[in-house]
């Protein structure tokens, strides 16, 4: 009866299957094709070079600086939204338990950046940015203080992209932080407050151990989303002044749009799939343990 189940269902779910192989699968084959092949868009010439692209990747001193201009990019953004998003979310709850008016419907409006579309938010801090007519240093101006040029400096452009970054996604950590409180059990937490624990107690020993599965699935799905970003860069900066805004994914565009060396595009996209499947596998292995100390205790 069990394997009459799992046949129908895998019938019903063969369709979706072969949908997902013909959109993901034969891009993603003919993207590792691609990046085993030396291939000049202006020259047109494509030819076998095995493993030399990610070689010649894992050789060259770019690779390097890259790499830390992604992790310093990723890093400042995600930290940033985990700490603001818990902080409002502490914010919220407390409003919210105390059914402040109000808090019901900021609550919807605070996480209404998430669903702005990443190109059209790229677009509009690119407005705010800019040094003659943007928001920022029209505010300066007001202030009376001289303009800064936040995405034409090498020394401030990351910064502003990470605030850019950081204003879309800590809605997002915030959400979740948020329905994840809204579910932590009262009866312990209130059997902590009536052993006589202080509040910053009962947050630091009671529910950031509680909370702590869901703080670990927040940051890494920002991480992988972090890692996998170029819509900030590509409208804002296009990885300028200089190099100092390149990121990886960016890196991997430039080299095969703007360089034409398309095999060598490719084989930096791998990696960054490569780095975006060991953030899901690691997801997983941390899902996969708490279930199992839950299950344990």
């Amino acid at each position: 009866m069990a394997l009459r189940s799992r046949s129908a269902a895998l019938a019903f779910v063969a369709p979706s299957l072969a949908c997902l192989a013909a959109v993901i699968g034969y891009p993603l084959a003919e993207a590792v094709a691609t990046s085993l092949h030396r291939w000049n868009l202006i020259s047109g010439v494509r030819r076998w070079a095995g493993l030399q692209n990610y070689l010649d990747i894992a050789q060259d001193p770019q690779t390097v600086r890259v790499a830390a201009v992604t992790l310093v990019y990723t890093g400042l953004a995600v930290g940033i939204e985990l700490l603001i998003g818990f902080a409002v979310a502490l914010l919220f709850r407390e409003g919210l338990a105390r059914r402040l008016p109000g808090f019901a419907l900021m609550r919807v409006v605070v996480c209404v950046p998430i669903v702005i579309a990443p190109l059209i938010w790229a677009f509009y801090f690119r407005s705010l940015y800019s040094p003659q007519f943007g928001a920022f240093n029209m505010v300066l101006g007001w202030l009376g203080l001289p303009p800064v040029p936040w995405v034409n400096s090498p020394d401030l452009a990351l910064y502003a992209l990470v605030v850019a970054d950081a204003w879309q996604w800590t809605p997002f950590m915030f959400a979740v932080i948020l329905a994840g409180m809204l579910t932590l059990p009262g009866e312990v937490v209130e059997a902590a407050r009536v052993d006589g624990a202080t509040r910053l107690q009962i947050l630091r020993l009671v529910e950031l151990p509680l909370l702590r599965p869901i703080l670990l699935v927040a940051v890494l799905l920002r991480l992988i989303d972090a890692i996998k970003n170029i819509d900030l860069v590509l409208v804002i900066t296009q990885g300028g002044p200089g190099t100092s805004t390149e990121i990886l994914n960016f890196y991997a565009y430039r080299t095969s749009f703007q360089d034409f060396q398309v095999g060598r595009g490719a084989a930096l996209a791998m990696i960054v799939l490569a780095l975006i499947l060991v953030l899901v596998l690691l997801l997983l292995g941390t899902l996969r343990r708490f279930k199992t100390a839950e299950s344990d205790a």
